[in-house]
């Protein structure tokens, strides 16, 4: 049997997530077509199929209304701005706050197990204020039932999002799939400090490693475990982690640090700097964050890149080696994590919550709500802000003011033991999930974002990624994490750490390891959509999900069974908002079809633009 053989093959059979590298569109697509039993362009008996049935068609010039049908839509706080074609008030325009288009459940927007497709124009907003958002959904979470079609954006571990935004595309029925080990990046690292999506590639960082020298790097991945080296970040040899990363601006930045704490709090490291990536494993030194050891999170926001850092403060880089300081928020113990959102920048130290109002002044919204004495991560999910927390592993949602509410804990029992640490949360297929201290932990949020209130919400426990043989509640030494979550090529991926981070070779050989898992069936586009107009399609057909932009077919799931993917529900449909969030930028010609779009039927909507 030969290569081409072997792969069809693999594409009829494979149900299993698994961590391969990249295959050529242009190879795999007639390989994708023969494992779907279905003819080529390189066949004999290839036809062209017809167009599948127009079930809604939002022109959106200057109102909601359906032009094919009745799913009209009802729009909250929009405006009417130039669309793709270039006609005053053909495209609508979503603000990234409150911003929506709400089209009521019907039975033309189920589709059951058939195929269905999605076809729009994008515009983005290119300097970020929020949370990525979505396109077009029609999702029930607490039924993990439906499609997302949404932005996507790093913000990995303590890090905010970037403003790179890619595209996701994703079905499912409550369905798990498999979880994949993807290796560990290098032979001695302890702890993932971040995980990075950027131009199509993902990039994990490291801190510690049983030479100086070897840590502080970020690391490539190529799979299914093989990941190339990109370069130490910096030459300082007391500097041991790369702590933070961010997409900015069409760069890759990472801050350094030590992120072993019981160092870097009595002064045992190199002083904390910004260094964007040149390629060829060169970073080139952006100068020095304040006074600190560690540069905790990165930003995004307003055009600016934004640094926080252990000494409690903030700073924007203004080029050329130069940073405006922004303010010391208080006395806690260090600033940990941003996030842009509604139009601001927040931020969380140790216990305290604020909104940036410019120049130095930061507004407190909230005091150790709930106990929380510690924030490690901001995330926004439904267009609500929430935070992940110790000792009791609460995540908290913000309700505005400076009140907090407190939707459950995560980790162990608190009886006895109050250890637990929500270290990052990330949005990925229309859920919410979490990665926790002591035992490393991976939780999936079970309340329901999409409607803006709570279905008795919960957490799920779905499984511990590292195990420590001496595990011991009183020995902070014998505590795991998970550190770093992100989305890529259509799965999350997690990174895992001991406790301290800290090299020892009698460390489990679990840490410092990339797992992948996969829940429903997802495409996705990992690189930055930009702000100009740009075409996006989503295929659902049988048996693999398609994403294509600019009527190029860019990604393609895992074959799956079609009966395992009902994804009719009674929830509504929204445009331009759903669990990643209110859009900000426009919308343009937004067609639903039943049936499945081919490669030709999408390049005529994206040569048609608009038409």
């Amino acid at each position: 049997m030969n290569r081409r053989e072997l792969l069809v093959k693999a594409l009829r059979t494979s149900t299993a997530l698994v961590c391969i590298p990249p295959i050529r569109l242009e190879a795999a697509a007639p390989l994708q077509q023969e494992a779907e039993g279905k003819a080529t362009n390189h066949s004999p008996s290839a036809k062209v199929t017809s167009r599948p049935q127009l079930v809604a068609h939002w022109k959106l010039n200057g109102d909601c209304q359906d032009e094919s049908g009745s799913n009209h839509g009802a729009a909250r706080r929009i405006e009417f701005v130039e669309g793709i074609d270039g006609r005053a008030g053909g495209a609508a325009l979503f603000n990234g706050i409150d911003s929506m288009i709400e089209v009521r459940d019907g039975a033309s927007l189920n589709f059951g197990t058939e195929p269905f497709s999605v076809a729009l124009w994008v515009k983005i907003k290119e300097d970020i204020e929020t949370a990525p958002g979505d396109l077009v959904n029609k999702f029930d979470g607490p039924l993990r039932r439906g499609f997302n079609l949404n932005l996507v954006s790093s913000s990995s571990g303590y890090s905010s999002v970037g403003d790179s935004r890619g595209v996701h595309f994703g079905i499912d029925n409550g369905i798990s799939g498999a979880w994949q080990d993807c290796g560990r990046p290098w032979k001695t690292n302890p702890i993932i400090t971040n995980l990075t999506v950027y131009k199509g590639q993902l990039y994990a960082g490291i801190g510690d490693a049983s030479r100086p020298q070897d840590a502080c790097r970020l690391f490539r991945f190529e799979g299914p475990e093989k990941w190339t080296d990109s370069g130490r970040v910096g030459n300082d040899l007391l500097t041991m982690s790369a702590m933070s990363t961010v997409v900015h601006k069409g760069k890759l930045y990472a801050g350094t640090g030590t992120w072993d704490w019981e160092r870097s709090n009595v002064g045992r490291g190199g002083q904390n700097h910004l260094y964007s990536y040149e390629g060829e494993n060169k970073w080139h030194d952006c100068g020095a964050v304040g006074t600190g050891y560690c540069v905790m999170s990165l930003a995004s926001f307003k055009g600016s890149l934004y640094a926080a850092d252990d000494n409690v403060e903030c700073y924007r880089y203004d080029g050329n080696r130069s940073w405006e300081f922004c303010g010391q928020l208080d006395r806690t113990s260090r600033l940990n994590c941003l996030m842009p959102y509604n139009g601001s920048l927040y931020g969380a130290t140790h216990g305290f919550y604020y909104r940036y109002e410019g120049g130095t002044k930061w507004e407190c919204i909230g005091r150790n709500p709930h106990g929380v004495t510690q924030t490690h991560k901001l995330q926004v999910f439904g267009g609500r802000l929430y935070a992940g927390t110790w000792p009791k592993g609460k995540v908290l949602r913000y309700d505005g003011g400076s009140e907090w509410r407190d939707t459950g804990e995560l980790g162990i029992p608190t009886v006895e033991f109050q250890i637990n640490e929500v270290n990052d949360l990330q949005v990925y297929n229309g859920m919410m999930y979490a990665g926790v201290i002591p035992k490393a932990e991976v939780y999936r949020f079970e309340g329901d974002a999409s409607v803006h209130r709570f279905r008795n919400p919960k957490w799920t426990l779905l499984r511990s990624l590292l195990t420590d043989p001496t595990y011991n509640p009183a020995d902070v030494h014998t505590w795991s994490r998970v550190t770093a979550m992100t989305e890529f090529g259509g799965r999350l991926f997690q990174g895992t750490s001991t406790c301290f981070g800290r090299y020892d070779p009698t460390n489990p050989p679990e840490s410092g390891r990339v797992y992948a898992m996969e829940a429903g069936k997802s495409a996705s586009f990992d690189d930055d959509l930009g702000g100009s107009w740009r075409h996006v399609a989503a295929v659902r057909d049988k048996t693999v999900v398609r994403l294509y932009v600019d009527g190029r077919l860019i990604s393609s799931s895992t074959p799956f069974a079609e009966a395992d993917y009902d994804i009719s529900n009674r929830s509504q449909c929204y445009l331009g908002f759903g669990p990643n969030g209110f859009l900000a930028g426009a919308l343009d010609d937004i067609r639903l079809y039943r049936g499945p779009l081919d490669a030709s039927q999408v390049l005529d909507l994206y040569k048609g633009r608009g038409k």
